[in-house]
């Protein structure tokens, strides 16, 4: 599985290697076929973009950081208050 996943993401990468090397890494940033009809409106759909991908990672990251509160929260609970002690031992070879 893990030199599948490998396979593909090295296939990515020379994908997007080959395609930098020719044109540059602009076409990489360029809207797709509805939305790249108006040269004037290119610049503002690629702001766009780039500006709600950063909003969504930051929300992502956000979501992240609450899980990890929760959990921590929760141990906390388990093992100060009732006693439950979780213990995790590695797998015999």
């Amino acid at each position: 599985m893990m030199d599948y996943i490998y396979e593909q993401a090295k296939a990515l990468l020379e994908a997007v290697r080959t395609e930098a090397s020719q044109q540059g890494l602009m076409p990489l940033l360029e809207p797709v076929a509805p939305y790249n009809r108006s040269p004037a409106m290119l610049p503002l759909v690629l702001a766009g973009s780039l500006l709600s991908l950063m909003l969504l990672s930051g929300v992502a990251v956000g979501a992240f950081a609450a899980l990890f509160v929760a959990l921590l929260g929760l141990y906390l609970l388990l093992s100060e208050v009732f006693g439950i002690s979780l213990e995790l031992e590695p797998f015999p070879r």
